[in-house]
C-alpha cells in the first residue's frame, strides 16, 4: 500500500446566492481529495495501492458508489445501516465568502479504522488536531508491530517492519496560538508538517502579507524558527500551502523554495519572478478551490515516493499539478479514457500536465 489517508468522507450540499439552485449529494471530504490526489498517479494496477476509508450510511447514493468502484482504489466501506451518511452543507455569498456545517453528527478514522492492508501502508495522511495526530500515530505504530508478531505471510510482516511516512495536516479549529506548544511538541512525530497560510498564521497569531517581499521574508523566518522550536533530531519538513500562490517547502538543511500554482493569478505578485508572468496558465478554469489543499498531499506523497532520493520538489510538482485538478469543478474530476487507451481526467492526461508544470518552473 502507497497511501493511506485518514480524512473522512462528506456528502456535500452547496447552496449559493440566488437564483442559482443548490448542488446536492456532491462528493466532498479531506478523505476525498486527499485519496483522489495521489490516484491521479496511480492508473490500475497500481490504484489499489491508494487506501481510503468511508462510513457508509443507509442514505449513500448508489451512484456515487458506483463512481468510486471505477477509481480501482483500496476503499473500505464500513457499514453504519443504523445511521445517515456524514454529511454537510457549504453556503457561498459574497466573493470569499463561504460558510460549512455539518448537517449530522460527523464520524472520525482512527487507526483501528484500517483494514491489515492499510495497516502497510508507505505513508499515512492524517488531518486532525496535534492530541488527535499523537494518539492515532501511536496506535497505528502499535497495531503494525502486534501485527508482525502474529503475521505469518513473509512480505505483509516485512511491510510492517518499515518506519512510515507521516503527513500531518492540523485542522483548522485546532490552529490557533494556545495550541502551539501541542503542535511544536507533535512535530518529532511528523516527516511532512502542512498547513495552509491561515492555518500558520492561527497557531503562529502572525499575519503575512504575501503581496509585499516582507511577508515572504517574516514567512521564511517564521519557518526557520518553528523548526529551531523542535527539541528533537528530527525535525519534520514544513510544506506552506498558499493557494494561488502555490507552496512554500522549509527542508531542514536545505534551502527554502517556493513553487507557484498550476493556476497562478495573471497579476503579478512580489513573491515570483516576473519571468514567469508569460508562463502563467490562466486561471478561468478555477471553478471551486474546495479540495485543492488536500489533494496537494495526495499528490506530494506520491511524488515523494517516485523520485530517488526523495525530492521534495518534484513531490511539490505531483501536489501542485494534483490541487488543479480538483479546483476545475464542483466535487471530484471526472475519470475518462483517451483515444489510445490511458486515462484521463477532465479529459487531460495527468502524465502531460506533470510534463508540461515541469518545464514551466524549470527556470525557478
Amino acid at each position: 500500500m502507497d497511501f493511506v489517508t485518514l480524512g473522512m468522507f462528506i456528502i456535500d450540499e452547496i447552496h449559493y446566492q440566488p437564483p442559482r439552485k443548490p448542488d446536492l449529494d456532491v462528493m466532498g471530504g479531506a478523505g476525498l481529495y486527499a485519496a483522489l490526489g495521489a490516484r491521479l498517479f496511480r492508473p490500475p494496477p497500481s490504484a489499489s495501492g491508494i487506501g481510503w476509508v468511508i462510513h457508509e450510511g443507509h442514505d449513500f447514493p448508489l451512484h456515487i458508489k458506483s463512481t468510486i468502484d471505477t477509481w480501482k482504489t483500496s476503499c473500505e466501506f464500513i457499514q453504519t445501516p443504523e445511521r445517515e451518511t456524514t454529511r454537510a452543507r457549504n453556503t457561498y455569498g459574497s466573493p470569499g465568502f463561504r460558510d460549512f456545517e455539518y448537517l449530522n453528527e460527523k464520524i472520525n478514522l482512527d487507526e483501528n479504522s484500517l483494514t491489515l492492508t492499510q495497516l502497510t501502508s508507505k505513508t499515512y495522511h492524517l488531518i486532525c488536531s496535534a492530541h488527535r495526530f499523537r494518539n492515532i500515530i501511536n496506535g497505528i505504530l502499535t497495531r503494525r508491530k502486534t501485527a508482525v508478531e502474529i503475521e505469518t505471510d513473509p512480505e505483509i510482516k516485512h511491510l510492517l517492519k518499515q518506519a512510515p511516512v507521516f503527513i500531518w495536516e492540523p485542522v483548522p479549529a485546532s490552529c490557533k496560538p494556545s495550541e502551539l506548544r501541542d503542535c511544536l511538541d507533535v512535530l518529532p512525530l511528523v516527516d511532512v508538517f502542512s498547513p495552509n497560510l491561515e492555518e500558520l498564521s492561527g497557531f503562529l497569531g502572525t499575519k503575512f502579507d504575501l503581496n509585499q517581499p516582507t511577508g515572504w521574508a517574516a514567512l521564511r523566518q517564521k519557518c526557520d524558527e518553528l523548526v529551531q522550536d523542535i527539541l528533537s533530531p528530527h525535525s519534520p519538513t514544513a510544506v506552506i500551502r498558499l493557494g494561488e500562490k502555490g507552496c512554500y517547502v522549509a527542508q531542514p538543511g536545505q534551502q527554502h523554495f517556493r513553487l507557484p500554482a498550476y493556476y497562478a493569478p495573471e497579476v503579478p505578485d512580489a513573491g515570483m519572478e516576473s519571468r514567469l508572468d508569460k508562463k502563467r496558465e490562466s486561471a478561468d478554469r478555477v471553478v471551486d478551490p474546495t479540495g485543492g489543499g488536500n489533494a496537494f498531499l495526495g499528490g506530494f506523497a506520491v511524488g515523494l515516493q517516485h523520485s530517488e532520493p526523495s525530492s521534495m520538489r518534484e513531490a511539490a510538482a505531483y501536489g501542485s499539478v494534483a490541487a488543479s485538478f480538483m479546483i476545475e469543478q464542483i466535487g471530484a474530476p471526472t475519470l475518462g479514457l483517451s483515444p489510445s487507451g490511458g486515462e484521463t481526467w477532465n479529459g487531460v492526461s495527468v502524465e502531460s500536465r506533470l510534463e508540461e508544470y515541469n518545464k514551466r518552473i524549470t527556470a525557478i
